[in-house]
């Protein structure tokens, strides 16, 4: 039962972190020079999601393991 809770919450956060990889800056339009708050989104979006597909691969692998 647990697998399922910890695959949820892995999911939530792969959302959460595509949502803010993909989110723009509302400020303007894109320029030669972005807004340096898109880049640490995009930075911050990948390792969110990368963090809850790491951590819902180990505890769903392991489980199916044992």
């Amino acid at each position: 039962m647990y697998v399922v809770l910890v695959d949820i919450a892995a999911l939530i956060l792969i959302a959460m972190g595509v949502g803010l990889l993909l989110k723009r800056s509302g400020t303007a339009p894109e320029t030669a020079d972005e807004d340096p708050r898109t880049y640490i989104r995009r930075i911050a979006g990948t390792m969110i999601a990368a963090f809850g597909l790491a951590i819902g691969l180990m505890v769903t692998l392991f489980h199916l393991q044992s």
